[in-house]
């Protein structure tokens, strides 16, 4: 469902100036991506330990990307933001849209290795699955990994998210399937955790 422009401009300001000031755990916040944020992302992206994400972006295709960002929030596809762990860039992290079901999402992240393995991702996925139930709606969010991506599962598992399966095929990295977890958590489960939680 596209917004039109007036909406549309109301609904991204809201949102862009609430972001640092409703989402934030411990020394990790993000924020919405900023096309500067495009030398930072390659030098995070281009290394080779990211063995199950397949890009390698120059500094001209990032900026590209980070250009489409405006469009695809305003057409409700993509929602995207940087990870800033004590205000510094370390990565990113987005919700995509079904468009066939709308009400559903996926996040995908990626982290600066330096910071693997310290609790960050589970922090920013905490952040943004706010932002999916709260500000976008959401009644589902999804996160999918290679079960050999055992950082990924941990980040799921840490932020209780269910494995609800294990799918044939659904993830294709350079030319080659693999199978995928399936986590996922409800909005239901999403407020009885906040209600737990005081």
């Amino acid at each position: 469902m596209e917004l039109s422009d007036a909406k549309w401009e109301i609904r991204y300001n809201k949102h862009k100036s609430s972001l640092f000031e409703r989402f934030f755990m411990n020394h990790v916040k993000i924020r919405l991506q900023e096309i500067s944020d495009a030398e930072r992302f390659c030098e995070i992206l281009n290394n080779d330990n990211f063995i199950y994400f397949p890009i390698r972006p120059s500094i001209e295709e990032e900026r590209s990307f980070l250009l489409q960002n405006h469009d695809k929030m305003k057409n409700n596809f993509e929602y995207n933001y940087g990870i800033l762990f004590d205000e510094r860039l370390i990565g990113g992290i987005g919700i995509k849209i079904n468009q066939h079901n709308t009400y559903i999402g996926e996040i995908g992240y990626f982290i600066d290795e330096a910071y693997w393995k310290k609790g960050t991702a589970t922090e920013a996925v905490k952040l943004i699955e706010k932002i999916g139930f709260n500000d976008l709606n959401l009644e589902r969010i999804e996160i999918l990994m290679v079960p050999e991506n055992i950082g990924s599962v941990k980040v799921a598992e840490n932020c209780k998210y269910k494995r609800e399966g294990l799918l044939k095929n659904r993830i294709k990295i350079f030319q080659k399937f693999y199978d995928a977890y399936l986590y996922g958590k409800i909005k239901e489960e999403y407020l009885d955790n906040i209600e737990s939680q005081g």
